[in-house]
């Protein structure tokens, strides 16, 4: 009778102690969220600077180009806007094109010698005659990959071109042209006087 009480005495210590241990394993979930972006880049190897030569003409194309990248599976869309600094109004528009269409007009101002803003304004007409200092050139958009984007286009105003650069995740290139052969009839002439003509493109970008 001794030995059976010793026995259960046993088997319930043995019991308490297998409690007192628990669970013998565990898990947790780790995570780390990746928000969709897109981000846009000037691409270094661009021709932006280039000399005027005789009649209005550029001794070289000027192709400034822009990279955007997205990690959003709908892609990304460009803007582009360009100004040129003005005598009398700051700075203003500076370049025109039909709606949807991939090819314009656009003006390089004297940085010395600022025009006024009627000479930007006629130089971007259809009909250029007294622009001093204000210089227009044709222009079109170039797309790297069209199986990745749509080309950029103007809107209904004209001094505006955007587009879906993305329509899926990765990368694209847009260039815009200023063809050395393509200065305008009426807006170059010996009251261009010397210095830097330039104009300023404004690009943005944003998730579809």
């Amino acid at each position: 009778m001794k030995k059976i009480i010793f026995s259960s005495a046993m088997a319930l210590s043995f019991l308490c102690l297998n409690s007192a241990f628990g669970e013998t394993s565990a898990t947790q979930t780790i995570t780390a969220t990746l928000s969709s972006s897109v981000t846009v880049s000037n691409v270094g190897n661009s021709s932006i600077s280039v000399q005027i030569l005789e009649g209005g003409k550029l001794s070289a194309d000027l192709t400034p180009s822009f990279k955007f990248s997205s990690n959003n599976k709908n892609g990304a869309s460009a803007t582009f806007n360009v100004k040129v600094n003005t005598s009398d109004n700051g700075q203003i528009d500076a370049i025109s094109g039909i709606n949807n269409s991939s090819s314009g007009i656009i003006v390089l101002a004297n940085t010395s010698i600022k025009p006024r803003s009627s000479a930007v304004m006629n130089a971007l007409s259809n009909n250029p005659t007294n622009n001093p200092d204000a210089i227009s050139y044709q222009i079109s958009f170039k797309i790297k990959d069209n199986d990745k984007g749509d080309m950029p286009v103007f809107n209904k105003t004209g001094n505006t071109a955007c587009g879906n650069i993305l329509t899926k995740t990765g990368s694209n290139t847009v260039t815009i042209i200023v063809d050395k052969n393509s200065v305008r009839k009426g807006s170059f002439s010996s009251e261009d006087e010397s210095g830097s003509y330039q104009a300023i493109i404004y690009c943005t970008s944003a998730d579809l």
